[in-house]
């Protein structure tokens, strides 16, 4: 029979310190909500859309869930849109690779994808948009 549930896709995720793990996401998902679904330490304060319309309006906002695609799964996520790639040019650790985890969309060629999570000062980066 044909199955309607979402194909599990296997994403792992690496910190600075070189830990691995490997969850189940779901096509349709973003890095985001797969992270907090199994408890991985993604900060995430806009949600990927905004706090409330006053604070920030639409969209993503923070750079704070910033992550590093594998250069392999770069063209099997979505493509980044304009106001994300404005969003990552206020990281000075950006790079060709980064995208915002709230914005990576799974799809069912992202089986197997990894993705890193940079170490990063936060406060150094409040004092410099303060």
């Amino acid at each position: 029979a044909f199955s309607t549930m979402p194909k599990t896709i296997k994403i792992t995720y690496v910190n600075t310190a070189g830990d691995r793990v490997t969850v189940d996401g779901k096509a349709g998902q973003n890095l985001l909500q797969v992270a907090r679904d199994h408890n991985i330490d993604l900060y995430g304060p806009c949600n990927g859309g905004g706090q409330s319309s006053e604070d920030y309006g639409e969209g993503p906002c923070c750079t704070e869930c910033r992550v590093f695609i594998a250069k392999e799964f770069q063209d099997k996520v979505n493509p980044i849109n304009g106001e994300e790639i404005e969003i990552l040019d206020w990281c000075e650790d950006a790079d060709e690779n980064s995208r915002l985890a709230c914005q990576v969309v799974l799809s069912e060629d992202c089986d197997g994808m990894t993705v890193a999570l940079p170490e990063w000062d936060k406060e150094s980066y409040w004092n410099k948009i303060g």
